[in-house]
């Protein structure tokens, strides 16, 4: 059987080229899915789908594991969807189901093709997103499925050292939090956000001592290393540990630097986004900056309201109103992720806004009534918004049952902007 969430996401039925097969059927123990996100339009993609078809066919016919490929196209025209699939052998995604197409690619946080995403179907959980890379690294399927090795193994099999060079064992930091700081001395924004993390360490180490700094480096020689390693006061991953360094931006899906994660005692993420957190809370006040359930809208969640559906309370940002907000949303907010927190990229992300620069943008790009309150669930990149009808008042059981009735597709979208005249008499 396979995992609710990949029937969620991925629905019951895909196709081959024979008829209609069951995801059930290519689902459970040790079965390994792969979405294969690629276009016929698409130079690379299809440079990379024979390398593809010649992994498949040699995992099928030479090694004990389970492997199923699903193609989801970003084709244009039916006839290109055929024409590309018609060369592969095994299943796709049905070419109309287009909504589900969009959804999955904000799921998994798709931003270019080609690309491959390893899920394990009975548990529903990426394996690796960078099965693109896997497949050509490894095309004998030699560490196939590329399980990622727990954080604290890989920290632990890893010689760390301080900035003058002594190496210190993983054991005397293995209780602390930890923030692995992914940076480069060629990097001009990580250079100026140095010196800030270095003060902000400081004034968090003598209020939490249990806390270490891990520079992870991206530098291209040894001596840029050194010379940037010197200027911070915390261990880095040594230079000749390339592998590990490499293996820990990939498991922490690392795509650009300067990125700070913070880990806890255990290992386990607190937060990927140490940056913004450490930029809004210069001095550590509420380190380590766990996520909240309901956050107040600013610049840095403008990406979030981007790719995911966005639930947001607007407010006349008074901070009794800001504190009414959270009070109204939180419940909601807990419930719900607790209920969805399998779905990834699509669980709906709460927000309370106040009046200013960063809710006027959203409000102006939404065409969204200047009144307060107002709550709407904004699905930007489907072009969609609903909103909690006039009148109603704003309350925890009003944004609950909202909240529910949108889960269940009970509510009626409306167009985040208006369709002009031209557009609607164009036939």
């Amino acid at each position: 059987m396979a995992h609710a969430s990949l029937v969620s996401s991925i629905g019951e039925q895909l196709q081959s080229h024979s008829g209609a097969v069951s995801l059930h059927d290519i689902s459970g123990p040790d079965k390994i899915i792969a979405l294969y996100f690629s276009a016929h339009w698409c130079p690379p993609c299809r440079a990379f789908t024979p390398q593809l078809v010649s992994f498949y066919q040699h995992v099928k016919e030479n090694t004990k594991h389970q492997l199923e490929v699903v193609l989801v196209s970003s084709d244009h025209e039916e006839e290109a969807f055929n024409h590309y699939f018609g060369d592969m052998p095994w299943l796709a995604l049905p070419f109309s189901d287009t909504k589900r197409k969009v959804r999955l690619s904000r799921q998994y946080r798709v931003t270019g093709i080609p690309s491959l995403i390893l899920i394990d179907s009975r548990s529903g959980r990426v394996i690796t997103k960078n099965g693109r890379e896997m497949v050509t690294r490894d095309p004998e399927a030699l560490t196939f499925p590329w399980r990622p090795r727990p954080l604290g193994e890989v920290l632990s099999a890893t010689t760390l050292v301080d900035p003058d060079g002594q190496t210190v064992t993983y054991d005397s930091i293995k209780d602390s939090y930890k923030g692995l700081y992914f940076s480069a001395h060629w990097c001009p924004p990580c250079k100026a956000f140095t010196p800030q993390l270095v003060a902000a360490y400081e004034e968090i180490k003598k209020k939490e001592g249990n806390f270490q700094i891990i520079f992870v480096s991206s530098d291209r020689s040894e001596d840029s290393w050194r010379a940037y390693h010197s200027t911070m006061p915390w261990l880095s991953v040594s230079w000749e540990e390339e592998t590990a360094r490499r293996e820990l931006a990939s498991s922490l899906e690392v795509q650009g630097i300067p990125t700070l994660v913070i880990l806890a005692p255990d290992n386990t993420v607190i937060t990927t986004d140490g940056r913004a957190d450490l930029t809004e809370d210069p001095r550590g006040e509420r380190f380590p900056w766990r996520p909240q359930s309901v956050d107040i809208l600013a610049e840095r969640h403008m990406g979030r309201l981007q790719e995911s559906p966005c639930l947001v309370l607007f407010t006349d940002g008074e901070n009794t109103e800001l504190q009414f907000g959270r009070d109204v949303l939180l419940p909601v907010a807990e419930e719900y992720l607790l209920e969805h927190s399998h779905e990834g990229g699509l669980t709906l992300h709460f927000f309370v806004a106040g009046e200013d620069e960063v809710a006027d943008s959203v409000r102006d790009f939404a065409c969204l009534d200047d009144v307060v309150p107002l709550v709407a669930i904004l699905d930007l990149s489907e072009g969609a918004k609903y909103l909690l009808e006039e009148g109603v008042e704003v309350s925890t059981a009003t944004v609950h049952n909202f909240v529910t009735r949108y889960t269940n597709d009970k509510l009626t979208p409306l167009p985040v902007r208006p369709v002009t005249s031209t557009a609607t008499n164009t036939s």
